[in-house]
């Protein structure tokens, strides 16, 4: 079984790409550059030396893909054997490759309907990221390894089937889950030494879309807390209050974004060590704070 490296990137489909400029470099922290796709607009955000990380076009507010890493072009072709082993069509696309900026690409769709697409020779352009708020992302371990730009949460509807293709096909391995209520379940899955890239429960979340939040690292506490005097200052919708998780233990808080999904937004997030790591299961999603439905200031 091939395996994946890191969450590379994803893309979103935006009603207003002039709010989401401001909100991730105002706000954020992120470096934005406008560009012409193909005689369209894009944003590409960047937080690290990629050439980005996330990028808005406009359309209907949804994440329209999600981009997993993989290490070399033998691990890419590692997963398209894992895919057509377990009957899962796929197929390469080297037009995706170039607009992406990867060497080479593969697309597929999840069982939760996911657009997914694997990548290997990530794109790192000349120029050094420049955060205009000052912002240190974290997307590496201490020891250089790249973890990725952070992770993301989704709701579907067929856990089950959407957890085995992550993990049996794909071969994510399980963090731990979370059961705080009969019913409801979060399933959390690592392909490095962060603690999560990917969640899942078993039906859409309380944003009413698939996407439920994404969530970026920073270095500090800091950094987090000008980050929150950003957002109140622009009274940016908050959807949870500072607080620590209980899993990942990341120090965080979660606002909306242009899009109506969450962004959260934290540091000090846990590393696993797959040789000594022991699946639990937590009752709740915070030790303390993540207050939900807070608004503006």
């Amino acid at each position: 079984m091939a395996g994946i490296s890191a969450l590379g990137y994803f893309g979103i489909g935006a009603s207003d790409l002039d709010a989401w400029a401001h909100y991730a470099s105002e706000i954020v922290g992120m470096q934005v550059t406008r560009a012409d796709e193909d005689g369209k607009p894009v944003l590409y955000l960047r937080m690290d030396e990629r050439h980005h990380r996330i990028a808005v076009r406009p359309g209907k507010d949804q994440v329209d893909y999600v981009g997993w890493e993989v290490a070399s072009a033998a691990d890419l072709d590692g997963i398209v054997r894992d895919l057509e082993a377990a009957g899962v069509p796929c197929k390469e696309d080297a037009e995706l490759a170039r607009l992406r900026g990867a060497h080479r690409l593969v697309t597929c769709t999840d069982p939760a309907g996911i657009n997914v697409e694997f990548f290997a020779g990530g794109l790192v352009p000349k120029d050094p990221f420049v955060s205009p708020a000052g912002v240190r992302f974290v997307t590496k371990e201490p020891s250089g390894k790249d973890t990725g730009l952070g992770h993301v949460v989704f709701g579907c509807q067929n856990p089950e089937e959407t957890m085995a293709f992550y993990i049996d096909v794909l071969g994510f391995r399980v963090s731990d889950y979370i059961i705080p209520a009969p019913g409801f379940h979060v399933t959390f899955l690592h392909v490095n030494a962060r603690h999560h890239s990917f969640a899942a429960a078993g039906a859409p979340l309380d944003t009413g879309t698939a996407l439920n939040h994404f969530m970026l690292e920073v270095a500090d506490i800091d950094s987090v807390g000008r980050a929150l005097d950003r957002a109140r200052a622009a009274d940016t919708t908050m959807q949870a209050t500072l607080g620590r998780h209980t899993n990942d233990e990341m120090l965080s808080f979660y606002m909306q974004t242009p899009s109506g999904f969450g962004l959260e937004y934290g540091t000090g997030g846990r590393l696993i060590d797959d040789a000594t790591w022991t699946v639990v299961t937590y009752t709740s999603s915070e030790w303390w704070g993540h207050e939900r439905d807070h608004h503006g200031a």
